[in-house]
């Protein structure tokens, strides 16, 4: 009989695309995986620890997985980003995992499962099993990482301690899977990294973001192609270029800032200050026609003035992003904002994110507003059910982060691209019908 494995995926896409391969391996070696944790012989729980809350999160999934125990469930596995750095947090607040699993560990993950579970013979014979490809999202959409780490030395952070520097994925190999990806049917790929904006210069020795994207301009089957976690500093011609001229590249940017004041950028190691975004967003505004901009912020950093706020403010209502997220500081352990004076109070953190977000609400409802009455391509994600209507983005909006264009039709069908007229908003969100092809 196969043994059975649930998994729990947490935290962003990047980790999202580490669970695919984990699955992979497991479904390739012969396991059998279970959506429902109480019925596998296995639950593996890849964690997120990214911040405090997301940490939170991930004891909360161990311990719901430990508790499974008591039933059918054999054993648990822990994976992940806080599995490196915050082991002994887990082993006080999570008591009770069979294995933790390190970064380096992940493509024996079928032996370690294999073990736990009893399988310790040698087998007597081999079989060359085909590689299977699994996916943890929906059949349009998927996730294409291109590169793994980090080189930057950003105070609030500690990606670079958990994952190591940056290494690239060879090109060959990005455009082969994205190949691979549109022969399956999927639509959209949005590329990840930790840096997407500075892939290849480990292997190349130059920046080769600019012509990876491209190459995967021309892969036929995808239709939409969209860059996310850019780098302010590595936003310079070649790759406007690309996102204002592309067939399939969308011109769409998700860019993090993280703020805007110089003296809490210098603080932050960003590396830039408010003169570089100013740039950035003029030089992307003036050269990529209706161009998209997604960023997100933190507030409350340590030593944030009142003063330094304001100008944040100034630069969110003045540079009109299209989507910002926005976090409150989040003291991480071993990071170089740990042993900053003047850490700011959750009241004021709490404060000042409300303001913003406040600001960036007027800013979204009203360029919601200018697009009524605007026909445009959607991409379906669900379809219309027990009275709900379908649920589509468009060229403007990224998965599971951003807005959607809800449409009462029930002949929809998730993967579908129709043409649409805006007619209503609802919130962030959009509402439309569709409409003859454009």
């Amino acid at each position: 009989m196969k043994h059975t494995v649930s998994f729990i995926s947490l935290g962003c896409p990047k980790n999202l695309v580490d669970s695919e391969g984990l699955v992979s391996t497991l479904l390739s070696k012969g396991f059998r995986v279970l959506s429902e944790p109480h019925d596998a012989d296995l639950v593996i729980v890849n964690t997120c620890g990214f911040l405090a809350a997301s940490r939170q999160e991930s004891v909360n999934a161990i311990r719901d997985a430990v508790s499974l125990k008591d039933g059918g469930v054999k054993g648990v596995l822990v994976a992940g980003c806080m599995v490196g750095n915050y082991k002994d947090q887990l082993d006080a607040q999570a008591p009770g995992v069979d294995r933790y699993v390190p970064f380096v560990d992940y493509g024996k993950i079928d032996e370690l499962a294999g073990e736990l579970l009893g399988d310790r013979a040698p087998a007597t014979f081999t079989v060359e099993r085909r590689r299977i490809d699994a996916a943890l999202t929906p059949g349009h959409y998927a996730y294409l990482k291109i590169s793994e780490g980090c080189n930057h030395t950003c105070a609030f952070c500690v990606i670079p301690d958990i994952r190591g520097p940056m290494r690239s994925v060879p090109e060959v190999d990005l455009v082969t899977r994205a190949r691979m990806l549109a022969e399956r049917g999927v639509k959209e790929i949005s590329v990840i990294a930790q840096d997407s904006t500075v892939y290849g210069t480990d292997l190349y020795g130059e920046n080769r973001t600019a012509s990876l994207m491209r190459k995967l301009d021309q892969v036929d089957g995808l239709r939409w192609i969209r860059l996310m976690y850019a780098y302010p500093t590595e936003v310079g011609d070649e790759l406007i270029d690309i996102l204002a001229n592309g067939t399939r590249v969308l011109p769409y940017l998700d860019v993090p800032i993280q703020h805007a004041a110089d003296s809490v950028l210098h603080r932050m190691r960003r590396g830039y200050g408010r003169d570089r975004l100013t740039q950035m967003v003029d030089d992307l505004r003036a050269n990529v026609p209706d161009v998209a901009l997604r960023t997100t912020v933190i507030v409350g950093f340590p030593g944030e003035t009142d003063a330094d706020f304001e100008e944040l403010l100034d630069f969110v209502r003045t540079s009109r992003f299209d989507r910002l997220g926005a976090f409150r500081y989040s003291l991480e352990e071993g990071s170089r904002a740990a042993d900053l004076d003047e850490q700011v109070s959750d009241d004021v953190k709490d404060d000042r994110y409300h303001r913003l977000m406040s600001l960036q609400q007027e800013i979204a409802f009203a360029a919601n507003g200018a697009r009524l009455g605007t026909r445009e391509e959607v991409l379906l994600d669900a379809a219309a059910q027990d009275g709900r209507p379908a649920v589509a983005r468009s060229r403007r909006d990224a998965p599971e982060v951003d807005a959607s264009v809800l449409i009462d039709d029930p002949a929809l069908s998730p993967g579908d691209l129709v043409p649409v007229e805006i007619t209503g908003a609802s919130g962030y969100d959009l509402r439309a019908v569709t409409t003859p092809p454009l």
